[in-house]
This record gives structure tokens, sequence and C-alpha cells, in this order.
């Protein structure tokens, strides 16, 4: 680019750089204006379009830019750029293919071409490119790339893996492998493939040899042996690792033990027994002399016991013990610790006699330590003997008594941790934090038993005092969200959701906390933001993911492609994005169907590409949803932390293809094209819901609303053909009268807030109600216009003549029961909207510091304010909730009469 050309355009790329969209614009049409034709400022205006949401604008200039062949690296980089945040990548292949062609002895343009298709998952494309590369500039780098391209076919092609093979082979017999990664792909092709005794071989090569200073390579040459059963050789090499390298090496020990196993199980057991006592004992030895004491060899120990125990190789009871309080008094301050002994101390959860007196002599180990660095030893190790006490059962089946009694102690544990926390900083967690989670746990199944919210309530006020003072502690933060969701609060979960800086790719993984059936609780434009904001991650994904394959080619790093391909994969088939899509449709169409002539266009023109209901596409979806970091101290016999703390299952597949039905049939019922097959959509949807499992998948109300669109539609295909209506009416008055029945006897909410405690299950039943009457109202104004009924006089003149006609009168109660639906789920808000009115908030306070099931903390005045305060905000939720049901079923009512 010449000094004068870049003068004219440095003022459109530093408006650009800048973000400054609005005056790069202005800079590219007034450089357009003088000449229309120019490439490189069209390509770097689709950028600037793209950046302000005109995608389709964007689009046809790029059309135009690459029409013209550009093979200059301005013009190519900025139309690539558009295209990328365009998503468009075959486009990209064919502009940098089509430069290549202009200039094929450009190895740049040749490379770009590569790419290109590297981004667009290509595979076949990225091995032709490789191989012309690779024939025309002679290098090494190609032939690999041209390998790595094969076998990322093989997953659809056995063959593709043969001929990999066979290049690989022929490189290796050329001498051409030379690095590292060029074993690891070698080794790559044949681990696809099973072949682990071919793959062993290779490592006793040169190449092979060189590559064992990688750990990851002698991790795979580990597996192998196993995988070979070469036992003597797995226990030579992990010992020697062991002994040389690093003692803590988990994946090491469990192979050695592996290996052990099957050595004694070949025979001459005292000998192999007796060589894995003496390796553990020397390298404790070796641990204990060390500055820094590993825990490697003595939790090897312990595996060590558990195993010959299971193989009934002389282990006593007694012996196993001892050891595990020998473990414990060196490593019981670690928060490891309780994860590390949990499965050498389950057997103590058949005798729970056994379990106490076990407790007890892990708590003799804790004494009376007087420094404050002890005393936060201290505080760490009664924290995971409490948690080994749950984990053994001692903290289920409690009385209300023993549970509040556990709760206090537990709450006073934390309380007197305090003053160890005093000059902290403010990102540190207090050191007796999971006291008050323990706490929680104890009223949350003291709530299971009892069905009290008071315990709740308490529960959530303990955790917000504790969150005062740890404010970064994330346990805590999701401990809350689950509490708040249980109890019917919205706004407190997305204020937490605002502190915890959730980003990347945990918007996949962890957002399911805040947003997970939060749409029955009324704040949809909070939820909404959320759910928008989580798709960040999937754009990200198809523009920054394809870069990372990018430079693992760049940088030859072939053991890394494959695991960026699967990250890529998991991603864009991740279950969380496709349920977000749904949630986001639901709240749309919730917003649009105040008024039916307005729901049915919302439905018209509703785009449900992106809503898939076919079992392939459920079956594809990965849940990469994370529930482990729930905190869970329960024992494998009991349902886990996660699952106690939420009062139905969460969204699943399941309940992700039966919304994805009830959307698509909607839009269908609502289509003007002909190409939409109602039938066979409400035919699938039957089947579906004549699976057993479904409706455990699902909340009953949930399924209710599917089995009612099922009746209501199934009634619309009967009837939407003319010249087959009069036959199929009695049938379609059948489905009529079942939708019905079913919004009588399991949809409507006449019991929402009449009794019982305040609840998610109460708004969940008003929030599915008005879905109900919004999706009814929509199917019933189709079926009105399949039947001509499309003006005021005619749907009156129908029903004048009902009497006469099976059809029309079941269509008729039907609109009546829809109203009726409508008028209690009216009621119903009105109902909750007194329940918080009065002296809810005062009563509802005093019922938690007068019962049964108060905390010894909320019996003292002092701390009775601040629970009035916490009640205050719970109850100004609900009535924002509950407000908001109201507005929603007013305004339908309006409509109605009107």
């Amino acid at each position: 680019m010449d000094y004068m050309t870049e003068k004219k355009l440095r003022p459109l790329y530093e408006a650009i750089d800048e973000g400054q969209n609005k005056l790069a614009l202005q800079h590219a049409n007034k450089l357009l204006k003088k000449n229309p034709d120019w490439p490189l400022v069209k390509a770097l205006k689709a950028v600037v379009l793209v950046r302000t949401g005109k995608d389709d604008e964007a689009v046809i200039l790029c059309q135009q830019v690459k029409k013209t062949i550009p093979t200059d690296n301005a013009t190519l980089q900025a139309c690539t750029m558009a295209y990328n945040e365009l998503g468009q990548h075959t486009a990209i292949v064919e502009l940098y293919e089509n430069a290549a062609n202009q200039q094929p002895k450009n190895e740049e343009f040749a490379n770009h071409w590569f790419m290109a298709m590297v981004r667009n998952n290509d595979y076949k494309g990225q091995q032709a490119a490789a191989l012309k590369l690779h024939r025309t500039f002679k290098q090494n780098k190609y032939l690999f790339w041209a390998i790595m391209s094969l076998a990322l076919q093989g997953k659809n092609s056995a063959l593709s893996y043969t001929l990999a093979e066979r290049m690989m082979g022929k490189a290796q017999e050329e001498g051409r492998l030379e690095e590292v990664e060029h074993m690891r792909l070698h080794l790559l092709i044949m681990l696809d493939q099973d072949k682990h005794e071919q793959a062993l071989a290779l490592l006793d090569s040169p190449l092979g040899q060189k590559s064992l200073r990688d750990p990851e390579v002698r991790q795979i040459k580990t597996e192998l042996l196993l995988a070979n059963k070469k036992w003597e050789d797995v226990r030579k090499s992990t010992e020697n690792a062991l002994r040389n390298e690093n003692s803590d090496d988990w994946i090491s020990w469990r192979a050695y033990f592996d290996a052990i196993d099957a050595l004694i199980a070949q025979g001459d057991a005292d000998n192999r027994i007796a060589q894995a006592r003496d390796l553990v004992a020397q390298l404790s030895k070796q641990a204990l002399e060390a500055p820094v004491l590993k825990r490697g060899p003595f939790l090897a120990e312990l595996e060590l016991d558990y195993r010959l125990g299971k193989a009934q190789k002389g282990v006593d009871e007694k012996t196993i013990l001892d050891h595990v309080l020998s473990y414990f008094s060196r490593f019981g301050s670690k928060s490891c610790c309780f994860e590390d002994l949990q499965t050498y101390v389950s057997f103590l959860k058949q005798d729970s006699a056994k379990a106490k007196s076990f407790i007890e002599s892990l708590k003799a180990t804790i004494g009376e330590p007087k420094e404050k660095s002890a005393v936060i030893k201290a505080v760490y190790t009664n924290i995971n003997v409490r948690k080994l006490e749950r984990y053994l059962g001692l903290q289920s089946q409690l009385s209300l008594t023993q549970g509040l009694e556990l709760a206090n102690e537990l709450w006073q544990s934390y309380r007197d941790a305090l003053p160890l926390g005093e000059g902290l900083e403010k990102t540190e967690n207090q050191f007796g934090d999971d006291y008050v989670l323990l706490a929680s746990h104890v009223l949350v199944d003291l709530y299971h038993e009892h069905k009290q919210p008071s315990l709740l309530i308490q529960a959530v006020c303990l955790l917000e005092d504790a969150l005062e003072k740890s404010i970064y502690n994330f346990h805590i933060k999701l401990t809350l969200v689950r509490l708040y969701e249980i109890l019917g609060v919205s706004n407190r979960p997305i204020q937490i959701f605002r502190t915890m800086d959730i980003k990347q790719v945990q918007l996949d993984t962890m957002v399911h906390y805040f947003t997970d059936r939060f749409i029955s609780l009324g704040s949809l434009s909070d939820v909404e933001d959320v759910l928008l904001e989580s798709l960040m991650i999937y754009k990200s994904n198809q523009v920054e993911t394809p870069e990372m394959i990018v430079k693992a080619y760049q940088y030859g790093t072939f053991s890394k492609i494959q695991e960026f391909i699967e990250f890529r994969s998991r991603l864009d088939s991740s279950l969380q994005q496709a349920i977000t899509n749904v949630e986001l449709t639901r709240i749309e169409a919730n917003a649009s169907s105040f008024q039916v002539k307005y729901a049915v266009q919302y439905f018209q023109d509703l785009d449900v590409s992106k809503i898939k209901y076919d079992d392939a596409f459920i079956a594809e979806q990965s849940d990469n949803r994370d529930f482990k970091v729930f905190m869970n101290c329960n024992s494998e016999e009991q349902s886990k932390g996660e699952e106690r703390f939420k009062l139905t299952k969460s969204t699943n597949r399941t309940w992700l293809q039966m919304f994805s039905y009830i959307i698509n049939i909607l839009s269908a019922a609502c289509s003007i094209k002909e190409n939409k097959d109602l039938g066979s959509i409400v035919k699938q949807f039957s089947d579906l819901l004549e699976q057993k499992e479904l409706a455990s998948e699902v909340t009953p109300v949930e399924f209710a609303l599917a089995k009612y669109i099922r009746e209501i539609s199934s009634a619309l295909v009967l009837i939407k053909d003319a010249a087959i209506r009069k036959a199929n009416a009695e049938k379609a008055a059948g489905h009529l009268k079942s939708a019905g029945s079913i919004l009588e006897s399991e949809v409507s909410p006449e019991s929402a807030f009449v009794d019982g405690p305040v609840s998610w299950n109460q708004f969940h039943k008003i929030s599915i109600a008005l879905e109900a009457f919004n999706y009814g109202t929509v199917l019933v104004e189709t079926i009105n216009r399949a039947l001509g009924l499309t003006s005021k006089d005619a749907k009156r003149k129908a029903a004048e003549n009902a009497k006469n006609d099976t059809f029309m009168a079941a269509l008729q109660a039907m609109n009546e029961s829809n109203k009726t639906l409508l008028l209690r789920t009216q009621a119903a808000a009105r109902r909750g909207t007194e329940f918080f009115r009065g002296q809810f908030q005062k009563s509802l306070t005093k019922s938690v510091v007068d019962s049964d099931y108060a905390l010894d903390h909320f019996k003292q005045k002092e701390n009775q304010s601040r629970l009035a305060d916490r009640v205050k905000k719970l109850t100004a939720s609900w009535g924002t909730s509950i407000g908001h049901f109201t507005e929603e079923s007013d305004r339908r009512v309006l409509k109605l009469q009107l």
C-alpha cells in the first residue's frame, strides 16, 4: 500500500480500532463516494456494519468484494474479518481459494486457504490443501497437516486412519519425524485404532525415548502397558516415576496398584504385597524428611489397605482405621482431607456405633492449640470431622430437637472462628465458612422432613450474614441461590449473579444456577438479560475456538487439536444453549401474548430452526452443566447436596424436547407456509408423551400443559383440511373435551396461595396456567381461522348453531374453559397479592422467632431486627413476582371483555 493510499485510509482504520463505528461509517461512505468500487473500503465498511448489527448489508458488500477476486493482503484480511464475525467460514475458504489459484506460488495465500478450511471443519478439504502445499513448497509441516487432516476423518471412515498410518509410517522411514509432536501424532493415530501394541513399540524408537521426557507421553505409555497387560513393566515404570520424579503423582500410584493387583492374582501374593508395603514405607519416610510434606505416600497406604481388604488379603479393620487416623493427624487441616478419606471409611456407614467411635477418635487428634496458626488449623480439622460425620450418616434422620441443636453448634463454631479472620483481605474467606454451609444443609434436611419455610428463612439469614464477611465465597452464593429459588424469591439470585463475575465457559457450565426454572417466578426481564448474556460464549466459541485450532496447526501442536475440536463441539451442541433458546422463546411469547392476534403473528414469524425436537438432536446435546461444584457431604446412599437444595428436577433433555415440540407445534399451527406438516409433529409429540418415564422428568403442571397442547393441536389437525373435516368432527370434539378436562383438573391454579407455605411451587402453578392460556388461545384462534370464523359476527353465528354441531359445541366449551382458566389464574394472583399484604411480614417474622423451629441465634432480640430486614426483602420479592402475574392476567382479562 503506497503512502497516499495509507494516508487516505488511516482515519477509517483508527475509527475502527477505537470502536467509533459511526465515525468509521462516515469515513467509509466518504471514500466510496469518490471511488465506489474500492474493494478494501467496501470490506472495511462491511466490518463496521457487522459490528453495528447490520449483517445483511455487510453480506452484500462482502459478496461484491469476493467477486473482484482480491489478492492484496489488506482487502483479504478485512473481508476475512467481516466473514469471521458473520460466522460464514465457507465464504472465507472461497475467498482464499480464489486468491491462491490466482497466485499459485504464494505460500501465504495457500496457508490462509488451508486455515480457512480448518475454521470451517472441512477435514477433507484440509487434506487436499495440505498435500498441495507439500507438493508445491516441499516442507515437512504440510505433510503432517495432511496426516492430521486424514486422522480427523477417521471417526467417519476407517480407511482414513489406514491412509494416515501408512503416510506416517513412510514419513518415519524417510526420517521426517523429528519432534515430540510428530510422535504424539503417530501415537494418536494408533490409539484411535486401538492398536496398543504397535503404539507401545513406537515408544521404543529413539524419538519415542526422547518423547518420554514429556509427562503426558509417559502417562500414555503407562496406559498402553496397562492395556497390554504388561503388569511387571507397569510396576517398574510407575515405581521408578514415584521414586525419582514425584511421589505425589496419584495417577502413577493408581497404575502401580492396578499392576500389583494383577500380579497378586497371578500368584506370589506375599512377595508382591511386601514389595508394595516397602515402596509405601520408603516413600513415606522420604516424605517425612522432606521440607514440604506430600500426601501421596500416606494416601497410597490407605489405598493399599483398601485394595487388600477387598481382596481379603488379611488387612483387618483396626489396621485400616489406625492408618486413617494417622493420615488424619497429618493432613486433617487440609480442605482435601474429607474427599481423600471418603472411600476408605465408607464401610463404617453400616455400623453407627463404630462410626461414632471413629469420629470421637478423630476429634481426639485436634487437641487444644494456643497459637493462632494452630487454632486456624484446628478449625479446618474440625470442619473435616463434621463433614465426615455427615458422610457416615450420623447427621441423617435426626429429630427436630437434635437437628436444631446441631445447627446451633455449627453456627456457634462459626462465630467462635470469626475473630481469627480479623485483618483478612476482602478477597479471602473466613476460616469457618463451611460451618455455616453445613448448618444450612442440616436445616434443609429438617425442611424436607417438616415442610416449614421458617427453617429455610433461618438458613438464608445465616448465609447472608456469613456472605457479608466473605463476599467472594461462591459456595455460600450458590447455596443462597438454591434456597431463594425454593422459597420463590427471584431478585436476590440475579443480584448474586452480578457479583460472581461468571464469564467465558462458565456461562455454559454455571448459568443454570441462576436461570433454571426462574421464569416461573415472574422476573422475566431480569432472567432474559442473564440468558442473553450467557449466549455470548456460544458466539465466542464460533469465532475464537477455530483460531485456537489454527494456532495448533501453525505451531505443530497436534496433540491439542483434537482437544480443541472436542471443546468446540461440546459448546456447539450444548444442552444449556438449547435450553436457553427455548426459555428465551417462552419469554418472548409471553410478551407477545396479551392479545391473541399478536401471539399468532409472533408464532407465524418465529424462526424455529434452532429449536429442534428430533431424537437425534436431543441425544447429541452435551450436558456441560456443573453440578459437582455445589458442596456435597452426603454419602452415596443419599441424594446429593445439590439435589436436596431444589424442589424439582433440573431442566433436562426430556424437558427440552417437550417444550421444543410445543413451540414447533405453535409455529406450525400459525404458519401460512405449506411446508410445515403439523400432523406429523403432533403425532410424534403424542408418541413422546406416551413414554412412561417422561412424567417423572418434568413437573406435574408442565406435563399437564404438554397434554393440553397435544389434545387441542390434535383437534386442529383433524379439522384443518376442509375435505375431511366433517368425517373427523366427532373425534376432534373428543380431543377438545379432553383439553378442557385437563385445564379444569390439572392446570387450574385454584390451590395456589390458598394454604401451605410460600414456595416456588405456588408461583409455578400460576406461571404454567398463564402459559397454558396463552398457547390455548393461539391454537383456538387457528381453529377459528381454519373454519373461517375470522369476524365477531361469524363467531356469534357459529355459537348460535353450536346446539346442532358437536364440534362447534366442543369449541365453545373449550373457549369457556380457557376463559375460566384465565379468571382462576387472575383470582390466584390476586389471592397472592392479598397474601403478602397487611401483617404478613410481621407474622412471618414472628412465626420464625416464636416457633419450635427457631435457632437460638434468632431467639436473641439483637438478631431479630436483622431477621425482620431479611423477611422484608423476601416479602418485597414475592410481592414483585405476584404483581407481575396479576398484571399479566389483568391485561388478558381486560382484552377478553372488550
